[in-house]
């Protein structure tokens, strides 16, 4: 503990964070008034000081360097500035992106990943689609599901290329309104009561 306090100048506070990880360092400064930023140092006397794995804290350094807040690891005699020429500054980062990049992979595997905007419905789908929705019974929110697509994405298919299909061009599709009401169509062959 000796050996500690005799590197300590005068202005450097001291933080005894108990149970606090390190990685809070700067919101536990905050609570206090004291915000770290551009020019502040980071002293730790060793790294056997803070229970953080090696990816968490390599992350954590390399947030404080973004910030402008340099490092020095006193036992090893080790300095990292946040300067962009700074060789330490540059493996830090390095680290970090590399663990981001394989962390990525392992949570989004290319293969499962989608890729790109997905594929709208094509207009040769149209005959399947229409005959689905004639379909006593059927619904847009059915037809829509089975074709995995949105409800909406279903409705501005219909209206961009269901024109002149046969159907009254100027009729909309039934469908139902936001707050729940609908309007039919009228029987055309006069049957209904």
């Amino acid at each position: 503990m000796d050996d500690q306090k005799a590197c300590l100048e005068a202005d450097d506070y001291v933080v005894v964070a108990g149970r606090q990880s390190f990685n809070k360092l700067g919101d536990l400064l905050a609570r206090h008034g004291i915000r770290l930023g551009p020019g502040d140092r980071i002293k730790l006397y060793d790294l056997s000081c803070i229970t953080l794995s090696t990816t968490t804290l390599v992350s954590v350094m390399s947030k404080f360097l973004r910030s402008g807040v340099g490092f020095e690891i006193i036992s090893a005699g080790i300095v990292i500035e946040p300067r962009a020429d700074d060789k330490l500054h540059a493996l830090l980062e390095a680290l970090d992106n590399h663990y981001r990049y394989l962390h990525g992979i392992k949570t989004h595997p290319v293969d499962t990943a989608s890729r790109g905007r997905r594929r709208l419905l094509d207009p040769s789908q149209l005959p399947e689609i229409r005959a689905k929705l004639d379909k006593p019974g059927a619904t847009a929110t059915d037809v829509a599901q089975e074709l995995g697509v949105a409800r909406s994405t279903l409705f501005n298919f219909l209206e961009r290329f269901d024109r002149g299909q046969g159907k009254d061009a100027a009729e909309p599709h039934p469908k139902s309104s936001r707050d729940g009401s609908h309007v039919a169509r009228p029987d055309t062959d006069g049957t209904s009561a």
